[in-house]
């Protein structure tokens, strides 16, 4: 945890024997943030596959507040929900995204996943209803060693943003073994009345499941499609299906503002992995780096509008720049490097960006910095 000047306060301020184990331990190895917190002096953490564990803190002691599982007891059949975020309503409730595929069909509805599941942040603990998504499966064409096969596309529910009473839902829609897609698409919830329907983001795009919020725009969403290739890596075909999205989220439906493509300038970086916004024009992604041509990652501002792009920041190494976080009240954006083992600061301005400075994090725990999180 730092500071506002970014001094750090505690270098381990969570960690996995913080408190003795209730549900589970106060960290696995596969924990991030929800998009929001709930702003009400605690801090969540979601333990994904295999966990499937929502964890609350109180901020600053970083004692436990208590911790829910996404899903009942399963038995031996090896189903995980593997939630993906938290949407935050009020005091009294929230809604998980739950990635996580049953493909038993008597399954019980808690265990069901591909869906939105219901818990009481209060109590932390589930209260019973869910809002299926699985009406937003689809088929794909996956490639096998006899050819083409058509195959069942999920949902795949992911990231979440909450605009007055509607949640935009990213859809990452991939097959059961990741090797098909199917259209890009966000889920638009209603929970005044639990509807819900899809919203086609464009042709061609794929695997849109990262839905973030933008400063100051409590209407606008931002959508990264972080595109397809049947072999994974091939540049052709992750080019020609990643894009951006900017939707407007009115009462009545959301409308699709702007769309920028990876494909429309082929010397573009293909800069859509852990985005963040900046304001409605301006995203912050990375471009990732090649182990097998020991290119690292770089991390990129685009305009929407024009597609212009600048280089912000290079990594040594390839999968090494986290998630980015963006402070809109001083323009500055935290950017964690896991190869330099810091969090490198640059100030945002109208007419480019500026490095100001780092800051190491915890040289001595082996365990570089991942994601950067503003708690407000």
């Amino acid at each position: 945890m730092l500071d506002a000047e970014f001094v750090p306060l505690n270098e381990s301020w969570i960690n996995s024997g913080t408190t003795f184990p209730g549900l589970v331990a106060a960290l696995s190895g596969d924990v991030v943030l929800p998009n929001r917190q709930a702003g009400d002096g605690t801090l969540a953490l979601i333990d994904r596959l295999g966990t499937d564990v929502i964890s609350r803190f109180f901020v600053p002691s970083g004692n436990l507040a208590g911790q829910v599982r996404t899903q009942g007891e399963t038995g031996d059949v090896g189903f995980s929900s593997n939630p993906n975020d938290v949407v935050f309503v009020d005091e009294t409730s929230a809604w998980v995204t739950r990635f996580g595929i049953n493909f038993d069909p008597d399954a019980p509805p808690e265990n069901q996943g591909t869906d939105l599941l219901a818990i009481d942040p209060s109590t932390m603990l589930r209260t019973g209803e869910r809002i299926d998504l699985s009406p937003l499966n689809t088929t794909g064409t996956a490639m096998t060693e006899d050819g083409p096969v058509e195959v069942t596309v999920y949902a795949r529910p992911n990231r979440a943003v909450l605009v007055g009473t509607t949640i935009v839902v990213g859809l990452d829609r991939l097959s059961a073994d990741f090797d098909a897609a199917g259209p890009g698409m966000v889920a638009i919830v209603d929970l005044g009345d639990g509807s819900v329907e899809g919203l086609l983001l464009g042709e061609g795009l794929a695997n849109c499941g990262n839905a973030v919020p933008v400063p100051g725009a409590p209407t606008k969403v931002i959508v990264a499609c972080l595109g397809f290739a049947q072999m994974f890596g091939d540049e052709a075909e992750t080019r020609a299906s990643a894009g951006v999205i900017l939707l407007d989220v009115g009462e009545e439906d959301a409308t699709i503002e702007t769309v920028w493509r990876a494909s429309t300038n082929p010397n573009s970086a293909i800069a859509v992995n852990h985005l963040v916004a900046i304001d409605e024009s301006r995203v912050a992604a990375v471009d990732w780096g090649d182990f097998a041509a020991e290119a690292g990652d770089a991390l990129y501002v685009t305009e929407l509008q024009t597609g212009s792009q600048e280089l912000v920041h290079e990594s040594t190494g390839a999968f090494e720049i986290g998630i980015s976080a963006y402070d809109p009240g001083n323009g500055m954006l935290y950017v964690p490097d896991a190869g330099g083992n810091a969090v490198v600061e640059f100030s945002i301005a109208e007419d480019g960006v500026t490095e100001v400075g780092s800051v190491q994090i915890a040289p001595g725990l082996g365990l570089p910095p991942r994601r950067a999180y503003l708690l407000e």
